[in-house]
């Protein structure tokens, strides 16, 4: 495991999103009540930034053709698109939120 420093606590809102690039990837971070998830920033329907979309529960929207997906686990909840994306593991040290980029 790979655990690297992504972003503080502070940062992102209860029910926001944030952009992160690290270790050559571009991840969305999210915080649902307080418990924050990460996955893969990109839809695979047509590439949209997936931090942009709406959080709803523990669902995102894309912000192009309203894909859904489980940010939890990286789910695809809805078409258009066909696939899942991937999930990361994150804990919380402090007031540090790290991501499991390995």
């Amino acid at each position: 495991m790979a655990y690297v420093k992504v972003a503080a606590i502070s940062e992102i809102a209860l029910g926001q999103a944030k952009q992160i690039k690290i270790g050559g990837k571009t991840l969305a971070l999210f915080n649902v009540d307080g418990v924050f998830h990460a996955i893969d920033d990109t839809c695979p329907h047509r590439g949209a930034s997936l931090s942009e979309g709406e959080l709803e529960g523990n669902q995102v929207v894309c912000p192009w053709h309203a894909a859904a997906f489980d940010v939890t686990c990286g789910a695809r909840l809805s078409p258009p698109a066909r696939s899942d994306v991937a999930s990361y593991k994150v804990q919380i040290v402090g007031e540090e939120i790290q991501v499991d980029i390995g």
